[in-house]
């Protein structure tokens, strides 16, 4: 019911960026401190690198705008945290462990799975360290905001009072004055078009433009050209095979928690306890699966009978990995200590990739490596034949068997929006004069991505002025939507003023009635639907006129004002929610800036666009 609010509302997510255990991994130094300077921003003690902030922006819009906003975002997180460390707050382990294991992406069928959890560190995390510094930092951030925004209140009073200022509607119609209804008034004669011409002139040049004809050298088409045979598969494969088989591991454990820093009697205590299940466990292993539902602390996998599913090597802490990696199939490990506490482990099964599995894969990576050495050799002889038969790309074609390929045209201070012909080192070689006055070659242009672009080129049109003939039509119209909309806007107050004053009304030609409220505004924009509901039922009919960015002017005539619908229970409570937010946004922004005063936050000598 709520809409209108809803989606008007600045989210308490907007303005952390979303941090709430969204485990994407963008925090600041998550992998690695940085050490070099300059650095972007210094927030307290804490820098962030520009790495850290194109770590955030992955797979996002690089504009500066988007780029400012992320950097806002990280700023924020690290005021937040600064805060959090002074009081010093902390994740425990137990808590940590609870955390991961609630993550639905990490589960199946309602319940924790390792392998799930092994492929997703496997593909974004270098170990599971870095991501549990992640979450640990995620955890950090949640409860700094349920401290100052968790527990906002709105009284029943006001939630009823905003229900019905949103459902209260108004019965309208709209009389539209366009610019084109005065295009008989505005002077489009010869002499305008000609003076407008005069002054514009800049405006109605022809940019100078160049057509191309161009070879590209590419590796990655290169190796699509070299064979590879199935004897060069097997030899790659039986040399590689510990890395290419990716030999994964499937292990059940027994847990029983104890904290790193605990008393040293706590840890002999648990310990004890341990080994007396290590010695259950030994006695009769079918037991295993018995006691780890039984005994063990794990609540990812304890009632799957301890089971962890399959996962690779350095996918679990050092040393629980370094032990499942000792043991062979149906063996149950010594107690094993990590920082989570006891472990007592049983490798159930071991797998890995076959040959057909990983075969494409191979073949990809042979001709890449045979391709090398060929690109850079026919790299060479293009330098060569390119600089030395410069008059034409004749030379290289024959050379290197290399297509010729032809371009729409460019200009030179609007790169083309192909990649590769859009590229600036590009532009630059072809509008030299080497290239542009001597009709030479390009030199060889390194586009990245091992591709290499010779062009020359085959049209040239110099900066032109259009005549006035050739541009009159559109002059006409610009004229007309200028001053018609200056008309437009002159006469619809002069209308608005005569019908609040109650003359000639019914003499208009008014659009179609129709009734809108706040929160259901039929895409009126929002200045409009303020001037509307600025209208009071005091006296009817009632008047708003709004000017808009088209030109046009538009007034409306309200002529009733009706009563917002009874609000249910639910709807009270959505609006309640929804307003408790925005509060609580207030008071998160209010923080904030106390927050700026307390850790300041200063600039580096580290831009925003800066390469490294």
């Amino acid at each position: 019911m709520f809409e209108f609010v809803q989606n008007n509302k600045t989210v308490i997510q907007v303005i952390l960026g979303a941090v709430a255990l969204t485990f994407v991994g963008f925090g600041v130094g998550s992998y690695s401190s940085a050490t070099d300077d300059p650095y972007l921003v210094k927030v307290g003690k804490t820098k962030i690198y520009k790495r850290d902030l194109d770590r955030a922006l992955e797979g996002q819009p690089s504009d500066p705008s988007a780029r400012q906003a992320a950097l806002e975002n990280l700023i924020r997180q690290e005021l937040l945290l600064a805060e959090a460390r002074d009081h010093g707050v902390a994740v425990s382990p137990e808590q940590l462990r609870k955390v991961i294991a609630s993550i639905p992406a990490f589960q199946e069928n309602g319940q924790f799975s390792s392998q799930r959890y092994s492929e997703f560190l496997k593909s974004r995390y270098p170990n599971p360290e870095a991501f549990e510094a992640d979450i640990s930092r995620d955890i950090l951030l949640q409860s700094q905001l349920n401290s100052v925004a968790g527990t906002q209140f709105v009284s029943n009073t006001v939630v009823t009072r905003v229900a019905g200022l949103l459902g209260e509607g108004r019965e309208l119609q709209q009389l539209v004055l366009k610019p084109s209804d005065f295009g008989a008034e505005v002077k489009t004669d010869a002499a305008a078009l000609k003076a407008y011409y005069d002054a514009n002139a800049k405006r109605f040049k022809l940019p100078e433009q160049v057509k191309l004809d161009y070879v590209v050298l590419s590796q990655d088409a290169l190796a699509q050209g070299i064979k590879v045979s199935d004897a060069d598969v097997q030899k790659y494969y039986d040399q590689h095979k510990a890395d290419l088989a990716g030999e994964q591991r499937r292990a059940s454990h027994i847990l029983l928690t104890v904290a790193k820093d605990g008393k040293l009697e706590q840890r002999a205590k648990v310990k004890a306890e341990a080994e007396a299940i290590l010695k259950d466990v030994r006695a009769n292993p079918a037991k295993f699966a018995e006691l780890a539902k039984a005994k063990s602390q794990d609540p990812g996998s304890a009632e799957k009978g301890g089971d962890l599913g399959f996962f690779g090597h350095g996918m679990m802490v050092k040393p629980f990995d370094d032990a499942v990696f000792k043991l062979k199939p149906g063996q149950i490990s010594d107690l094993v200590e990590t920082e989570y506490g006891f472990h007592i482990i049983r490798l159930d099964a071991v797998k890995s990739q076959s040959l057909e599995d990983v075969k494409g894969a191979i073949v990809d990576k042979l001709q890449k490596q045979k391709s090398a050495a060929l690109f850079r050799e026919q790299a060479d002889k293009l330098n060569e034949v390119a600089y030395q038969q410069a008059d034409s790309l004749k030379g290289v074609v024959d050379a290197l068997k290399l297509e010729v390929k032809h371009s729409d045209w460019m200009q030179r201070n609007q790169p083309s929006q192909d990649e590769l012909l859009g590229n600036a080192k590009l532009l630059s070689a072809v509008f030299s004069d080497d290239v542009l006055k001597k009709k030479h070659n390009s030199e060889v242009v390194d586009i990245g991505g091992n591709r290499l672009v010779v062009a020359r080129i085959a049209e040239h049109q110099p900066e032109r002025q259009q005549p006035l003939a050739d541009v009159s039509d559109a002059i006409r119209k610009e004229l007309v939507e200028r001053e018609g909309a200056k008309l437009a806007d002159k006469k619809g107050q002069a209308l608005l003023a005569e019908l609040k004053a109650g003359k000639g009304v019914d003499a208009q030609r008014w659009g179609q009635s129709a009734t809108v409220s706040r929160r259901a505004a039929a895409g009126m924009p929002a200045a409009d639907v303020r001037a509307v509901f600025a209208v009071t039922g005091n006296k009817l009919p009632g008047f708003a006129g709004v000017r808009h960015d088209t030109g046009e002017y538009v007034i409306y005539r309200v002529n009733k004002v009706v009563a917002a619908p009874a609000v249910t229970d639910a709807d009270k409570a959505q609006l309640g929610n929804v307003l408790g937010e925005l509060s609580a946004n207030s008071q998160l922004a209010s923080y904030l800036k106390a927050l700026r005063e307390k850790y300041p936050v200063t600039a580096g000598k580290q831009s925003l666009t800066d390469n490294n």
